[in-house]
């Protein structure tokens, strides 16, 4: 058994998978991992890039007869591999060689927490140039960093904070379920951690650096202009859903207070406090 599946899945990937595959196949700790590609019926030819790559006895590919949609091929892959840990990549994005094994020397280290996420670089173009550009800028103050912040349930309502690669431990599924491909075509991510973290109390924790590089791809599922609309009325049900069972708690831990305890509370909740969480956006200092 590996540490750790790495899960991808494929649609229409042609044009990012050799570069991505290459990439991959680089990280520090590849031989305690398995890559494993998930093809959703493809129309492209996907195999004729893969097939020289599994030599590596550590690759693994599959193809279904219908594609299941992004979340369906996770929880396809999640549900047949059997490592200790769990993360994904996206075929259009980049990690830094040791990516991995900072997330999981993390977890490894400390049991209370059960994902880990990181800071990602963001591109606007795919090529390798200016890939190599951004590991050269890897320590630069003035690169451009997606936006998250420091975990906390609050940060969570307004951003999905691991985003780009996290690594999960695989356990935290026995508990709160798989994702939702019923409800959510994009947002089931989101849907996810927020279920683990206000539902079920699990621990995320950020490393405070870059590690990876995150493609605005023009034509991706969550960045295409056609679907930005569907995204956000999918974000807006998703974040009322977990804003509702966040107050829910929050009143519920208020009754067992004093009442200076309780105003107290209410109002740092609704106002929000500098000391109490970091904003959405603002950079964590290393």
């Amino acid at each position: 058994m590996k540490k750790i599946s790495i899960i991808t899945s494929l649609y229409k990937a042609e044009k990012y998978l050799k570069g991505f595959l290459e990439n991959i196949v680089q990280q520090t700790i590849f031989d305690d991992c398995e890559l494993f590609l998930l093809d959703g019926n493809s129309p492209e030819n996907e195999y004729d890039i893969i097939k020289p790559f599994l030599s590596y006895d550590n690759i693994r590919y599959e193809r279904l007869e219908e594609d299941p949609g992004i979340y369906g091929c996770w929880n396809y892959m999640i549900e047949n591999s059997d490592s200790q840990y769990i993360t994904n990549a996206n075929v259009d994005d980049k990690m830094f060689n040791d990516s991995i094994e900072r997330h999981v020397n993390i977890l490894d280290r400390f049991s209370i927490f059960d994902v880990s996420y990181c800071l990602n670089a963001v591109s606007h173009s795919h090529s390798d140039s200016e890939d190599l550009a951004y590991v050269r800028m890897k320590n630069s103050k003035n690169q451009k960093v997606f936006p998250t912040a420091a975990f906390s349930k609050r940060n969570m309502l307004y951003t999905n904070l691991p985003h780009n690669h996290p690594v999960w431990r695989r356990s935290i599924h026995n508990d709160c379920g798989m994702f939702d491909t019923e409800n959510y075509i994009s947002g089931s991510d989101y849907d996810f951690w927020l279920r683990a973290s206000i539902g079920f109390d699990k621990k995320f924790i950020l490393i405070p650096e870059i590690l990876g590089i995150y493609y605005d791809n023009p034509e991706g599922m969550s960045t295409k202009k056609a679907n930005l609309d569907r995204n956000m009325e999918e974000f807006k049900v998703i974040s009322k859903k977990y804003h509702l069972m966040y107050h829910e708690g929050d009143i519920t831990k208020l009754k067992e207070r004093s009442l200076e305890e309780r105003v107290s509370n209410w109002n740092r909740f609704h106002e929000g406090s500098d000391d109490d969480y970091w904003h959405v956006g603002r950079k964590p200092s290393v």
